[in-house]
């Protein structure tokens, strides 16, 4: 027989009152006079201990009476002959989920990572799968039972330990929730796959900075049957600041002003006197300035560029705390100043504020990094291009001549790009046949008292590339800008129109077609007063700044990106290739629209059609939020956080579980409970029975 709850066992002590209430020697309660000695001293008689029980059979039965309800209170229960075994639980897949981002080279904190990934390992139980796998904004796949089959248990687990031996901190940054979810989805899919109906369990070692990514986890459906334990590392010292650039990508490095920096200190951070310096990797380039940032702020500065000698390209923090420098450094190309040329066929003044070339020319101000010239052609001046001396973008607001078309043509047969404004009825008709066969409608002659007073765009392609930059919900608004005259062209028949952008009664507004490598634009309304309000929409600037970005052919987009950001390549002939930091040269494929491997922050150079061109790639501002995440975040997502029982466990709740359903199923108590009652009934009937017995009469003294 088995009990469920033996510490009730105790109460057996409770046996013991009825023992001592028979060795208790209870005083008489009658009193008798005897006329012989009522002259005598009366003196208290000596109690003494008595020495031997009487009315031991009721003694027995109270004593019984409190022992069946101890045990009654111990819920007996006859143990069934079956045994539990480990093949009747589930077997657990413990995956082990290592953070190999930027932050993890702080301090002693890979080595901290590492430890507690193999302490993982070897805590696991001889029947336990394990997996190992890595992640910093991507998941990657170390070992795995599905990868590994050939191996045994044993030997897949030193497996892991030696492949933990290999992993080092990379420079991305922490993509936490995307490796989770990818993790959990994966151990469920294998679970269903193999039908082992395994206790699937990830074991995150990281330090869990607030910055790391979790939109992934916003939405996706965690699965329930995947629990997570979370093993937080920290630093011996969390102090950790960081510096970067506020200044615009132009205004980056500038001799005539000082740029703008900004240092962030974390919440926890011990340190808050700092430095700030230029350098070019081998001395520096300005004085340090130096500064006081309280704990868990930021503080905006000037640095200044001291003129003369090398350039720097990189902005030094010092100060920082012991082996935080992973963030300490902010990379920057040393702009020269590019000279770019816009042609312009118009027979305008410059001055005329009426006109489209006053506002082109005025459009572009000059910045350290870029200086737009207007160059302008009237209708007897033929340009003679060199291709490497080509405009940047042309703008053609009057009917070309024939060697003015011939020489477009040949810019645009080599990748250049131009814009033709048509600015009345008279030059759709002149350029007609350059442009393919356009025709103005029929209806373009109806009674202007039918006409509205102005109209505006209708429909624009914002999946063009020449949109792109419009297409969020704070930009795409282009419904304040009126066009007081447009031409309704009709483009049926016309090859390769891609139409851009419609007024509303369905006219094309813009349009694109190919020549050669390059493009052609149309617009069938200008920026001219009389035209439309474009000129003075805040959509102007950057719709002409975006024809440029699609005009610089051999360059590059930007000089700035970030870690493991894939970097677009320009158009180019011929071979092309990187030199990265380390100052190894990787060749590119001809087919090769992207660069990819901005594995480390540092400058690179893209060397291509003879030319090199230069760009920064540096750490992501979020993996500098070294601030701890509360684990409360976590559970907002209604992730199963804790660890999986193992397999002793897991039966030990299974006997407990079985032991209980016994118990409750045969129900011995009520039986006890029962033989109690019968007990005391018969105590009861005898003790009433000793106690009524008469009392001897005493006969009268003489």
């Amino acid at each position: 027989m088995s009990v469920l709850s033996g510490f009730f066992l105790l109460g057996a002590a409770a046996i013991a009152a009825p023992i001592l209430f028979h060795l208790i020697r209870r005083t008489p309660k009658a009193h008798y006079e005897f006329s012989s000695l009522m002259f005598l001293k009366p003196s208290p008689p000596k109690l003494t201990r008595r020495s031997r029980l009487d009315q031991w059979f009721l003694l027995l039965l109270r004593s019984l009476v409190i022992l069946l309800l101890v045990i009654a209170f111990m819920r007996p229960y006859f143990r069934s002959e079956a045994q539990l075994s480990p093949e009747d639980v589930a077997q657990r897949h413990i995956a082990i989920l290592v953070d190999q981002s930027a932050s993890m080279r702080r301090g002693d904190l890979w080595q901290q990572t590492i430890d507690e990934a193999k302490s993982t390992v070897d805590n696991l139980e001889p029947t336990d799968e394990v997996s190992l796998f890595t992640f910093d904004e991507t998941l990657h796949t170390v070992v795995t039972p599905e990868e590994t089959g050939q191996l045994t248990r044993s030997q897949r687990r030193e497996l892991v330990r030696e492949k933990l031996d290999e992993l080092s901190p990379t420079w991305g940054a922490s993509n936490l929730g995307g490796a989770l979810l990818s993790v959990a989805e994966r151990l469920e899919a294998t679970d269903d796959l193999r039908q082992t109906h395994a206790a699937l369990q990830i074991v995150l070692v990281s330090d869990v900075q607030s910055g790391s990514q979790l939109d992934a986890l916003q939405t996706s459906q965690w699965p329930e049957s995947v629990r997570l334990d979370v093993r937080t590392m920290a630093p011996t010292d969390g102090s950790n600041a960081r510096v970067r650039i506020l200044a615009s990508e132009e205004d980056s490095i500038d001799e005539q002003r000082a740029p703008r920096v900004r240092v962030r200190n974390v919440a926890d951070a011990k340190i808050e006197q700092f430095e700030v310096a230029w350098s070019d990797g081998s001395t520096d380039q300005s004085r340090s300035v130096a500064f006081y940032v309280p704990p868990g702020e930021s503080l905006v500065l000037d640095v200044p560029y001291d003129v003369g000698g090398a350039k720097p390209d990189r902005l030094l923090l010092r100060g920082d705390g012991e082996g935080m420098e992973f963030d300490n450094t902010f990379f920057v190309v040393p702009p020269l100043q590019e000279q770019i040329q816009i042609a312009y066929f118009g027979s305008e003044a410059e001055d005329d504020a009426n006109e489209m070339r006053f506002y082109l020319t005025r459009a572009f101000g000059e910045t350290p990094a870029r200086k737009v010239e207007v160059q302008a052609y009237d209708a007897e001046t033929g340009p003679k291009w060199e291709f490497d001396a080509a405009p940047r973008f042309v703008v053609i607001t009057q009917a070309p001549s024939t060697e003015q078309q011939a020489e477009i043509d040949r810019y645009l047969n080599h990748g250049g790009h131009a814009l033709v404004v048509l600015k009345s009825d008279e030059m759709v008709n002149q350029v007609s046949e350059w442009l393919g066969g356009i025709s103005l409608f029929p209806s373009q002659q109806a009674d202007d008292d039918s006409q509205e007073d102005y109209a505006m765009l209708g429909h624009i392609d914002f999946r063009h590339p020449l949109f792109v930059p419009f297409a969020a919900a704070r930009y795409n608004d282009f419904t304040k800008i009126r066009f007081w005259d447009h031409r309704r062209v009709n483009l049926d028949g016309v090859d390769g129109a891609n139409v851009i952008a419609q007024f509303e009664d369905g006219t094309p507004a813009l349009w694109s077609m190919q020549r050669g490598v390059g493009n052609l634009y149309v617009m069938t309304a200008g920026w001219n007063r009389s035209d439309s309000q474009l000129a003075l929409s805040t959509k102007f600037l950057p719709l002409l700044s975006r024809w440029l970005e699609l005009g610089a052919r051999g360059q590059l987009a930007s000089q700035s990106y970030v870690v493991n950001q894939a970097v677009p390549l320009p158009d180019a002939n011929g071979k092309q290739s990187v030199r990265t930091p380390d100052r190894k040269t990787l060749e590119l494929t001809d087919a090769a629209e992207t660069f990819a491997e901005t594995t480390v922050p540092g400058i690179y150079t893209l060397i291509h059609d003879g030319h090199e061109s230069s760009f920064a790639v540096n750490l992501a501002d979020a993996e500098s939020e070294t601030d701890s995440l509360p684990l409360e975040r976590l559970e907002q997502f209604d992730i199963a956080m804790g660890t999986t029982p193992t397999q002793a466990e897991q039966l030990e709740q299974m006997r407990q579980l079985r032991d209980v359903e016994l118990e409750s199923r045969q129900k011995i108590w009520k039986w006890l409970v029962v033989a109690v009652l019968v007990l005391l009934a018969v105590e009861t009937l005898l003790a009433a029975r000793r106690t009524h017995q008469p009392a001897q009469e005493l006969g009268d003294l003489a």
